[in-house]
């Protein structure tokens, strides 16, 4: 395995990009950022839970509730049904995580607000996300922590822009925390995960998830996502994305612009045939039974709930 900075060494040497370390590390840094936005790898896949509140009644059914910082979309990585089966919630739950999963039909939010705007409280049946512009305008910082495992207290290597209330995303980092700061020290809402003097870490304002119609309960959702992953500070960590050859041939093909090197278009492409041999056989589904997914609204009585496994108690 390679490091970050044996990746940006080797890519920077076919580019002929000597001294240019840095640039190198922008350019690492947005080379894994593309794969998250434009890719469903399970490697950058998430899962987020979180109660329904049933006093949270609003004219669009139930809502607002906070997404992860680094949430992009539902899962398209969780098998061969993938977003369809990716959100849900468990009905009745006397305790997490017992009781019937009930799904939740990731919907447009344009079509969410067209539904009727009622009072009446029931079983949600659809979701759907607002994420309230672009990722670049809902992340405020990203910078290094020092978190300690099972502990709400941490540091920051820069604090400049932060305030209590904003959310928080990375290394170590639950899905959902929030932070409240004092200077360079931060109090996280939920314990981290891991013990780490340099965890990569981001801040900003979340997303946020509503759904329709509004619950009768207080039941545990789940939610598998795309993560955004956070950027790379540290030379002599190891990528997230385990595929060396790829990430050197993209890295080289960003760097060569800068250096006059007119190899850019015959590098993407040898980056894109790498990318797709990965893509061939990673979560590989062939060896699964594989389905047409149908929406649940259009396929039943409309409720998203017709075409359920009947052998089973209670159904």
């Amino acid at each position: 395995m390679l490091t970050a900075g044996q990746i940006i060494t080797r890519a920077n040497q076919i580019a002929k990009a000597s001294g240019m370390a840095s640039q190198g590390l922008d350019g690492l840094n947005i080379v894994l950022g593309g794969i998250c936005q434009n890719e469903d790898f399970a490697l950058a896949r998430g899962l987020f839970q979180f109660n329904f509140n049933p006093s949270l009644i609003t004219l669009f059914g139930s809502g607002p509730y906070p997404l992860p910082l680094d949430y992009l979309r539902t899962s398209g990585s969780s098998g061969a049904e993938g977003v369809t089966k990716s959100a849900w919630f468990l009905y009745p739950a006397p305790t997490f995580p017992s009781g019937q999963p009930m799904p939740l039909v990731p919907i447009d939010l344009g079509e969410f607000d067209e539904y009727p705007k009622l009072d009446a409280q029931g079983l949600p049946s659809v979701i759907a996300t607002d994420m309230g512009g672009p990722l670049t305008q809902r992340i405020i910082l990203a910078t290094t922590a020092s978190l300690n495992a099972g502990s709400t207290a941490g540091t920051v290597g820069v604090s400049s822009g932060l305030y209590n209330g904003l959310s928080m995303a990375g290394e170590g980092v639950q899905p959902g925390t929030t932070i409240t700061i004092s200077g360079s020290s931060i109090t996280l809402s939920l314990p981290a995960t891991g013990t780490n003097t340099t965890a990569s870490v981001f801040f900003g304002v979340a997303p946020v998830a509503y759904v329709y119609p509004a619950p009768v309960g207080p039941y545990p959702v789940s939610i598998r996502y795309q993560r955004m992953m956070p950027d790379i500070f540290d030379l002599t960590r190891y990528p997230w994305f385990p595929d060396e050859d790829y990430l050197i041939e993209k890295l080289a093909a960003l760097q060569m612009p800068i250096t006059g090197d007119t190899r850019k278009a015959e590098f993407d492409a040898s980056a894109e045939r790498t990318l797709g041999k990965y893509k061939s056989m990673v979560d590989d589904t062939r060896n699964r039974a594989q389905t047409v997914q149908m929406d649940a609204r259009r396929y039943g009585n409309g409720s998203g709930r017709a075409l359920r496994i009947t052998k089973q108690a209670g159904w």
